[in-house]
């Protein structure tokens, strides 16, 4: 096996969004929510406050690219990150079919809806039977894992799914656990309100 593999992610910052290759080590346990909270390894050298991508795309909301053969991101400056081509890659165990193993734990979805300075996203996050959604929100880790993701990017109004993605908390102004299959109809209800308000 391969000492490292690359995955394609999307990075969503508070006025750009950067696409790139970020490196990691070929395990069935690889999850990207390890590398963006400096659990894991993800390339030659330790690394824990920067994240290297290569290949690198960035959007700016106003329509230019730009392309880097390579780039270092300060992890604290990440609204979101997403899975782009094989999601289940960096879900590690909780991906794979049949029993789990140690260090597996079974946890419960909760739709959510939560608010970034920038961003709208509605998904599922998880928890263990005994916990709140506080105590999800205070534990130590930065990023929050939400599968089955609306994104919503408010400055642009445009909204995409996205099977995996990973929120730094830092970022989070607000989040409400919403019922089930309500999620898109909050989204649409702000895109009607955003448009309203630039025309």
């Amino acid at each position: 096996m391969e000492l490292t593999a690359s995955q394609l992610i999307k990075l969503y910052m508070q006025t750009q969004i950067i696409i790139g290759y970020i490196y990691y080590a070929p395990t069935p346990e690889a999850r990207l929510l390890d590398a963006l909270n400096g659990l894991s390894d993800t390339g030659p050298m330790k690394r824990g406050r920067f994240l290297e991508l290569t290949e690198v795309t960035i959007q700016y909301n106003n329509g230019r690219e730009e392309k880097l053969p390579a780039t270092y991101i300060n992890k604290a400056t990440i609204h979101l990150s997403g899975t782009l081509d094989n999601a289940d890659v960096w879900r590690g165990i909780g991906a794979q079919a049949g029993p789990k193993f140690y260090p597996f734990v079974e946890k419960s979805p909760v739709p959510v809806r939560l608010e970034t300075q920038s961003y709208i996203v509605t998904g599922n996050m998880y928890r263990v039977s005994y916990q709140k959604v506080w105590n999800v929100l205070e534990d130590t880790s930065i990023f929050l894992p939400v599968t089955h993701a609306q994104v919503y990017t408010i400055a642009i109004g445009t909204q995409e799914k996205v099977p995996f993605i990973a929120v730094n908390k830092e970022h989070i102004l607000a989040l409400q656990e919403e019922e089930k299959g309500s999620g898109q109809k909050a989204i649409e209800s702000t895109s009607r309100k955003s448009t309203r308000r630039s025309s």
